[in-house]
């Protein structure tokens, strides 16, 4: 790699050449970060055959893009180089070390509320302090719960972020960890949780651990919870540490995950952070960025001697900014279609951003009754289709062969794919027969059914590679060959389960890929669909973070709608007005050429006035 064949500014090369010691790097949108950091770490890998580089990232998306590029730089030898979500790298150092807090390396995760809310009800059920004060609600368990997970919490009598933690608390979470750890199943919380307790606790661990990684890098810090930052300072120990962080303060959208302006602060202090900015924009057109820093400055929670953005395209002949007023949101979103007819725009240059999902349902509903495809992002953590869920439901067996409750998820699925029943208690029996391993006694009772001469190869094939070796691989390719059922939704959960196989196999070597990491990962990853080419993202404005697109309608841009009602209700100064303006911030800085604002005077009945971003952007708003 040369790297006078990449035009970087002087701020950029600064930031690539950075080897030894602490960098804070404030990289505002589009400013080259994800190239800066790939940069970085290709230079390492190739300046020192024996340096090793850590990359913790938000999304499996950033990891696997910053993957792509490093694998590319390096010839395809980019092994050396870990790149990973925070949960990924907790589930790692479990795997190899979690016996010491009392997880086994095939440890499964809990992907479904409803099961979470079985382990809470066990926990309530056992508790030996009075119980009557927990609220009824389960699901706002788990949301304190995840609070609890997101804030370091370890059982104190206080609990960090609670005005007032209520006497139950302690015992409640205590013994819900201690469910996890006897059941050898974690949730996304507790991944972090048992991480951090492991490294906090074992010192040779903690010192193997930092020993592996040369050089640590983090992506958008700025969305880092505390327990996240309390697993990266226990992996960055010691005096000028070599610890890289790409953060824009002008980005925390996630301050209800746990995110705070305040822990920026804490990093540069905590480590003695040098800093270099990165300022100038390379995605979207000057007049977008004139409304991005106007609009930004009003926020008082920022870093201090924050240089505001530079706009590095020229500007466009046409128009880049239009606004619109409608007289309600059916009106507003009919309009997106037409616009887009009218400019004889590709559609899938095009997005809708919103704050609101119900708006972005209503846009999306639009968009199909004009003959266009629109793609609503949402996160799936199971397969829905009964025959993928079948599968899944196998290896997950597979994996833990003495799990009655895998069994009777494995059992459900089957009755549900080939109306086929099989009870529980049957194929315990027979297990009992077996040493207790519930899925050879499961194939055996199923084969013998004979359902189909369509999956009764499949089953011998089982009872060969899954049931006796484990070679899960071969099965998977043999399973995707086929069409089990006339469903469409089959074919996508196919797709779909492909795709983030190939991601895994690109990320892991295939001989270290255990069934239970295999899983394991699997489940850290949402089932959702892929967008398909051509269609039009409808996304909420998280959904939209670390994207772009040519033309972005950013819709309901009215009072309570965007900002949020609880944002106005908490006050203009508020630090969740703060982040209702930061979540515009990102928005209108997705664009490439073009973006269409536009807000109604009425939703859903209720009259609205115009976002105060508006104002607070540059325009002038007469006849309110």
């Amino acid at each position: 790699m040369n790297l006078a064949d990449y035009k970087l500014n002087q701020n950029q090369r600064t930031a690539v050449d950075w080897t030894e010691g602490p960098l804070l790097v404030l990289a505002g949108p589009g400013s080259g970060k994800t190239l800066v950091l790939t940069l970085r770490a290709a230079r390492l890998l190739q300046k020192d055959a024996d340096a090793s580089v850590l990359a913790l990232t938000f999304t499996t998306k950033a990891a696997d893009e910053m993957r792509e590029r490093l694998n590319g730089l390096m010839g395809g030898r980019a092994d050396r180089a870990h790149l990973c979500t925070f949960h990924s790298f907790a589930g790692d150092i479990l795997r190899q070390h979690g016996s010491h807090v009392g997880v086994k390396p095939d440890f499964s995760l809990l992907t479904l509320d409803d099961d979470r809310i079985a382990l809470v009800e066990k926990v309530i059920a056992t508790m030996q302090g009075d119980t009557s004060a927990v609220p009824p609600d389960r699901k706002n368990l788990l949301v304190l719960l995840d609070r609890l997970f997101a804030e370091s919490y370890d059982g104190e009598v206080e609990a960090a972020g609670l005005v007032n933690t209520p006497p139950w608390i302690p015992e409640l979470f205590r013994r819900y960890c201690e469910l996890l750890q006897q059941g050898n199943r974690l949730d996304y919380g507790s991944l972090l949780y048992f991480a951090r307790k492991l490294l906090a606790d074992n010192a040779g661990v903690s010192r193997l651990t930092r020993l592996a990684w040369q050089f640590i890098c983090v992506d958008e810090f700025q969305d880092t919870n505390r327990a996240q930052y309390d697993l990266l300072r226990l992996l960055v120990a010691g005096e000028n540490p070599n610890l890289f962080v790409v953060a824009d303060d002008d980005q925390i959208i996630y301050q209800w995950n746990g995110a705070s302006p305040e822990r920026l602060q804490a990093l540069k202090n905590d480590f003695m952070m040098s800093v270099v900015q990165l300022p100038e924009n390379f995605r979207c057109p000057p007049v977008i960025i004139q409304l991005a820093n106007s609009l930004i400055t009003h926020n008082k929670a920022r870093t201090s001697g924050k240089q505001p953005l530079v706009a590095h395209k020229p500007a466009l002949e046409s128009p880049a900014v239009k606004a619109f007023i409608f007289s309600d949101e059916s009106a507003e979103v009919a309009a997106i279609p037409k616009a887009i007819s009218e400019a004889g725009w590709a559609a899938g240059d095009c997005a809708v951003l919103g704050r609101s999902t119900k708006l972005l349902e209503r846009a999306a509903e639009e968009l199909s009754r004009n003959g266009l495809s629109p793609y609503l992002a949402q996160r799936k953590n199971e397969f829905e289709c009964a025959s993928v869920r079948w599968l899944h439901a196998a290896l997950r067996l597979a994996n833990a062969r003495h799990d009655r409750e895998f069994l009777r998820r494995l059992c459900v699925a089957w009755q549900e794919f080939t109306d086929v029943t099989l009870e529980v208690n049957e194929v315990e029996g027979a297990a009992s027969l077996a040493g207790g391993d519930f899925m050879r006694a499961w194939v055996e009772e199923a084969a013998a059914r004979d359902v189909s001469q369509k999956l009764d190869p499949f089953l011998k094939q089982m009872q060969s590679d899954l049931v006796e070796r484990l070679a899960f691989i071969p099965l998977l390719d043999l399973f995707w060959s086929k069409q089990w059922l006339d469903d469409p939704l089959e074919q996508e959960e196919m797709k779909t389960w492909q795709e983030l196989h190939g991601a895994l196999m690109r990320e892991h070597a295939p001989e270290n890929l255990t069934l239970h990491l295999y899983l394991q990962e699997m489940d850290l990853k949402s089932k959702a669909a892929a967008r398909v080419p051509g269609s039009i993202p409808c996304l909420t404005v998280h959904g939209a973070k670390g994207l772009e697109f040519k033309h972005v309608f950013l819709i309901g841009m009215a009072e309570e709608v965007f900002p949020s009602y609880q944002a106005v209700k908490k006050g203009p100064d508020s630090r969740e007005m703060e982040e209702e303006r930061r979540n515009c911030f990102v928005a209108i800085t997705r664009v490439q050429e073009s973006l269409h604002i536009s807000w109604a005077r009425s939703y859903n009945g209720y009259g609205k006035k115009p976002s105060r971003f508006i104002e607070e952007m540059g325009f002038t708003i007469r006849n309110k």
